[in-house]
């Protein structure tokens, strides 16, 4: 982008967004349909960041009680001591004939705790978080695309005021044109010189903010269509989350007073 064309879009910003203008009744060129699909899939995509993140915090948490699980259960449980009386503590053999001594876990399958953390985080990964990290990716694509078509919606905008100038300037030119004579024409013929070269500027912008357009608005249909998948991927994850635990229940072995 020239320094002219960025200085031509960004006075046409000030104009359009102060109405800084003598002519209050030019009709900017608009981007409705656009901007709107734009503000309510921004909301959705907040919505969706926010699920991400406390699914990441999910994964994290699942996998750090499944390997500290593990870790505990393969401790020693601690023992009873007493004083025998010589001055030296001696074990206490518990009541019921020695269950309740050794690891904590006793028979529990500490192998599967892990292999269920690390399934559980790869199912995580491949079904719930990579297809939400590439709708969040599509989204960053068409913002960029829409900050171009904004972009070009103010060089359109830009060079139909340069147009409109020159329209009127010519007009005014030949209406003059019994006093100007000779001279007059000359002026008016290489304004309206000018005019074209403008026009043909502004009819490549009008193509071009036509192709974006469009373009913006495929791809912004189809994030929303997208976005119904939401619901199946939190649906995943509680499905994951489920047989995680479950499974890790049953690896754990035989518990007091849990059916």
């Amino acid at each position: 982008m020239t320094m002219g064309l960025a200085m031509r879009m960004f006075s046409e910003k000030l104009r359009q967004k102060y109405n800084l203008t003598l002519d209050r009744s030019f009709p900017a060129t608009v981007n409705h349909r656009n901007e709107a699909m734009m503000k309510e899939a921004g909301d959705f995509a907040l919505s969706l960041r926010r699920c991400e993140k406390d699914i990441r915090t999910l994964k994290e948490a699942t996998e750090g009680l499944l390997t500290t699980t593990r870790l505990v259960l393969s401790q020693p449980l601690p023992r009873i001591y007493d004083d025998n009386g010589t001055g030296k503590v001696v074990v206490v053999a518990p009541e019921d004939g020695g269950e309740g001594t050794g690891l904590i876990g006793l028979d529990f399958r500490g192998e599967d705790l892990q292999r269920i953390s690390r399934e559980t985080s790869r199912q995580l990964d491949a079904e719930v978080l990579a297809p939400m990290g590439r709708w969040n990716a599509a989204f960053h694509s068409v913002e960029v695309r829409m900050k171009k078509l904004e972009q070009i919606r103010l060089e359109v905008d830009s060079r139909r005021r340069t147009v409109l100038d020159l329209s009127m300037k010519v007009e005014k030119m030949r209406d003059n044109l019994p006093k100007t004579r000779a001279k007059g024409e000359d002026e008016m013929q290489a304004t309206m010189k000018q005019q074209q070269h403008k026009e043909n500027k502004l009819a490549a912008a009008r193509q071009s903010f036509k192709e974006h357009e469009a373009l913006v608005y495929t791809q912004l249909a189809q994030l929303i269509k997208d976005g119904i998948w939401l619901k199946s991927y939190i649906a995943a994850v509680m499905r994951v989350e489920q047989t995680a635990f479950t499974t890790a229940f049953q690896a754990m072995g035989p518990t007091r007073g849990v059916a």
